[in-house]
């Protein structure tokens, strides 16, 4: 089946297999490091929004307390200042069920936009803990989806939420915020990544094959070719010719080897006309 493989080159069948052992670890490298860059700036891309989120908490805190959270336009206007965070193309407050019942019944219903209308939306406000989702619009874009619930605490940085929410009780969530953040600036350093690994790795194949041709040239195929000839020499009845071994080496051995049998043929002769006479 791979009888063809005989008829190669030896410099052939030596580069090939050098530079496939050589381009599956760079592969690799490139696969790995791809995979960590990303899953970096997923956990950064988290974190920020964590930050984000709590900043925006502190916010609503400071409204509650100075009791201007019942205006609806200022709640708009906070929602409309992290919508132009850079990297942030949605912001949405979520009101839970604990403080619709409560806040109805003293300022009236929320705004349409604070009520959960999504799958995602009901997890964050079942959730303790942030969650993240990556969403895809294209196969080109992604989008990162973060939700924050806000769990009613006696001691949240300082607040006791309990005084203001008296139908919650420690750990009820009651609310959250979702924010979806561009991951635009991750595709084009992926993008970015990619290109010049590609690039580095191909200059370094074509560096490698330069490399190893020049070594296995000087060092194999030169000196196969001399034996080759003059091995064709010696068939043809020149025996005065001459083989270098001037290396100690498997080549060298070799060309020892083609001398001494060279020398064996002229005395097998001398000895042969001598009989003749």
């Amino acid at each position: 089946m791979f009888s063809w493989i005989r008829d190669v080159s030896i410099k052939t069948k030596i580069i090939v297999p050098l530079v496939i052992l050589i381009l599956i670890p760079i592969i690799l490298i490139s696969y790995i490091s791809f995979n960590l860059q990303k899953q970096l700036t997923i956990s950064l891309t988290k974190h920020d929004a964590e930050v984000t989120a709590k900043t925006a908490l502190s916010t609503l805190n400071t409204m509650m307390l100075t009791h201007t959270i019942q205006n609806k336009s200022y709640r708009r206007t906070l929602i409309k200042i992290y919508k132009r965070i850079k990297g942030i193309k949605g912001f949405q407050v979520i009101r839970g069920n604990l403080v619709n019942e409560e806040f109805n019944k003293k300022f009236g219903p929320g705004l349409k936009e604070e009520e959960p209308n999504s799958s995602f939306d009901r997890k964050i406000l079942s959730s303790s803990v942030p969650i993240t989702k990556e969403i895809y619009k294209n196969e080109h874009h992604a989008y990162l989806m973060v939700g924050i619930p806000f769990v009613a605490k006696t001691n949240s940085r300082g607040i006791n939420c309990l005084a203001c929410h008296t139908n919650a009780v420690n750990g009820d969530v009651l609310g959250g915020i979702k924010i979806i953040y561009s991951l635009k600036a991750l595709d084009a350093a992926q993008s970015y990544f990619i290109k010049y690994s590609i690039i580095i790795a191909l200059i370094s194949i074509v560096l490698i094959i330069i490399v190893l041709y020049l070594i296995i040239k000087n060092a194999i195929i030169n000196p196969t070719i001399k034996l080759s000839k003059a091995a064709d020499n010696i068939s043809k009845g020149n025996l005065e010719q001459e083989i270098p071994h001037i290396r100690n080496d498997e080549i060298g051995k070799l060309a020892k080897s083609f001398g001494r049998m060279a020398i064996s043929l002229k005395k097998a002769m001398e000895m042969l006309k001598e009989k003749q006479k």
